[in-house]
């Protein structure tokens, strides 16, 4: 789940911060009232900001592709269905964040997404598995899970190693183009998290398919730089209120390209 500030916080005018750190400062938050956007509702955003960039720097996903991006955190289902069922049956319940997950468990989640991005067809497979190996090695570099933890992310790191050699070869992309899709999903990833989780700070991404994009939200909408999603394109995803009020349990939040 990703938990999203009824008041979100206020924008620093001037500065610039990294992406990925302003999104987990606002996950690592505690939240008695916020609102809750599911973690395959977020994928579906990635995917159709993937289908609207036109930076020609930025590969073209096929409706394959786009299919697994939007399915790259199906294992989340299960998991954000529980936390909508008690978010809606007792009001004092506080919802977590995806990053509070234990990395066993997240391990699994990882697996399961894969799994699901699989059934789009081997490219698909190939970039999911990739995105969530980076990430797992990533962490695992950080130094801050626990040695039992760290290895559980190498043994899946290696077990996804495994996966994507065999997953090559029945797909026609060279590896440069498949690890080229993989950026793409790696950024759409990071900016509909930076757009659900309601920050309000400027950020700067990680350099992706050679392009070092900016974002900020304005009184209009979302502001990219370069202009790599057309100006005027529209975006929409579902948000739960927690706790539901009798007049408002859930809205559509609308995003707009400046």
């Amino acid at each position: 789940m990703i938990l999203r500030p009824l008041e979100p916080p206020p924008a620093n005018p001037g500065e610039w911060s990294s992406a990925w750190p302003v999104v987990e400062r606002l996950q690592q938050a505690t939240h008695d009232r916020c609102w809750m956007i599911t973690q395959p509702s977020h994928a579906a955003l990635a995917s159709s900001f993937a289908e609207c960039i036109s930076a020609p720097q930025f590969p073209r996903p096929d409706r394959a592709m786009l299919r697994a991006i939007a399915l790259h955190d199906a294992g989340w289902g299960a998991l954000d269905a529980q936390a909508v069922q008690k978010s809606r049956a007792k009001a004092a319940y506080r919802p977590e964040s995806f990053v509070a997950l234990p990395v066993g468990r997240l391990v699994d989640v990882w697996k399961d997404s894969i799994e699901t991005a699989q059934a789009t067809g081997a490219a698909g497979g190939y970039a999911v598995s990739r995105h969530f190996s980076r990430i797992a090695g990533h962490r695992a570099e950080g130094g801050k899970d626990s040695a039992p933890d760290r290895r559980s992310l190498e043994a899946f790191a290696a077990a996804e190693a495994a996966r994507r050699n065999k997953l090559t070869e029945q797909q026609p992309l060279p590896v440069v183009e498949l690890d080229r899709l993989t950026d793409l999903l790696q950024f759409c990833d990071l900016l509909s998290l930076y757009v659900c989780c309601g920050a309000r700070e400027s950020v700067v991404f990680p350099e992706y398919c050679g392009v070092e994009v900016r974002a900020g939200i304005e009184a209009g909408g979302l502001r990219l730089t370069p202009q790599i999603i057309p100006g005027g394109a529209h975006f929409m995803v579902a948000a739960l209120r927690h706790p539901a009020e009798k007049d408002l349990s859930s809205q559509e939040m609308v995003v707009k390209v400046l």
